[in-house]
């Protein structure tokens, strides 16, 4: 079973006398500038941390949602059943698989996330950072080199951690949006040569190589790393026949959302050399109990081939209180407040 977050909040609500009913899940307890502004327009309850079955006991009377996105529950049709006054729940990401847009939808209930709402997650630089921070961590296996020093190894371990430079290597960046674009510089800055695949998007700089297929990126990349939204055209983008394409030398990277990979293809990619090393920061079923005894877990723990990071990339102050602004923006703009 999954551990709760170590900070949560303690369900008080405030503003009792207020007539609008707003529901945070999403994560304020470091915004205290925000909490003030919130508690001068809302009745107001702070739920981050809390459980699914905490949350049913208060969902029935909330005008309003800011979600976690980051929670370790979907909120789906059986806790969206109970929100009887819900006229508005906004997710503070890009993404919104976490949520059943469909109930939504029948229930006329306005939804609204980052994606699309270019202005605002130009400034948000967190996740293309992190993103890049994991490629060079994967490439000079930083993660295993740190836990050897900790174990009081030293120079012994260099056969085994021995990595390759960034510089004047072939970078393959599959969606070129805004983590896409950012990646594109921060490699390029490094002394890569960058070469992008995505069919909506043109490439804005001279120094960029864009090719009609993502076929012909795999084959020559060495390291390939995917940024692109989670739905139906994109799940399981990169599976076996895709994996077969890359070379055997090469690196890969997802820090997008785990349905856009076939984790059983990754793993055989891993296990049979097909290539050398993978790092990513999401998985599939995220908000699924159990999640230590996921495939790519399990496998992470006997390899030095796969680095797995706990969906960490947006996790920073500046870009979830941006990120939370825009949440608040538009249930403020919602009921005129």
């Amino acid at each position: 079973m999954k551990e709760k977050n170590h900070y949560h909040d303690s369900l008080e609500t405030k503003n009792k006398d207020c007539s609008t009913h707003l529901l945070i899940t999403a994560p304020t307890h470091f915004l205290d500038d925000v909490r003030d502004e919130i508690e001068n327009k809302y009745k107001v309850t702070y739920a981050y941390g809390a459980s699914y079955s905490q949350l049913e006991e208060v969902v029935s009377e909330i005008d309003a949602w800011i979600v976690d996105p980051g929670a370790n529950y979907k909120i789906d049709l059986n806790i969206l059943g109970l929100s009887k006054k819900l006229k508005i729940l906004v997710s503070p990401s890009t993404g919104s698989d976490h949520v059943d847009l469909n109930y939504l939808n029948d229930e006329s209930i306005i939804f609204d996330c980052l994606k699309g709402k270019e202005h605002i997650i130009k400034e948000i630089h967190a996740s293309a950072e992190f993103s890049f921070a994991l490629l060079i961590a994967m490439i000079r296996n930083l993660v295993p080199a740190a836990k050897y020093a900790s174990d009081g190894f030293w120079r012994e371990k260099e056969e085994e951690l021995r990595g390759i430079e960034l510089n004047a290597k072939t970078v393959g960046i599959i969606g070129y949006g805004r983590i896409g674009k950012k990646m594109a510089r921060y490699c390029n800055a490094f002394g890569a040569k960058i070469l992008i695949y995505d069919p909506y998007q043109e490439k804005d700089q001279d120094w960029i190589t864009q090719v009609n297929t993502m076929d012909e990126l795999l084959m020559v990349s060495d390291i390939n790393t995917v940024h692109v939204h989670l739905d139906e055209s994109t799940r399981n983008l990169i599976g076996h026949r895709e994996f077969g394409l890359m070379k055997k030398s090469s690196y890969f990277l997802n820090t997008a959302r785990g349905g856009v990979v076939d984790e059983e293809a990754l793993i055989d990619a891993l296990e049979n050399n097909l290539i050398y090393s993978a790092a990513v920061d999401v998985i599939s079923g995220e908000q699924e109990e159990g999640i230590s005894s996921h495939p790519l877990i399990q496998y992470s723990k006997n390899t030095k081939k796969l680095l797995i990071t706990p969906h960490i990339a947006g996790a920073t102050v500046d870009s979830q209180y941006k990120a939370f602004k825009f949440a608040l923006d538009k249930v403020d703009d919602f009921f005129n407040l």
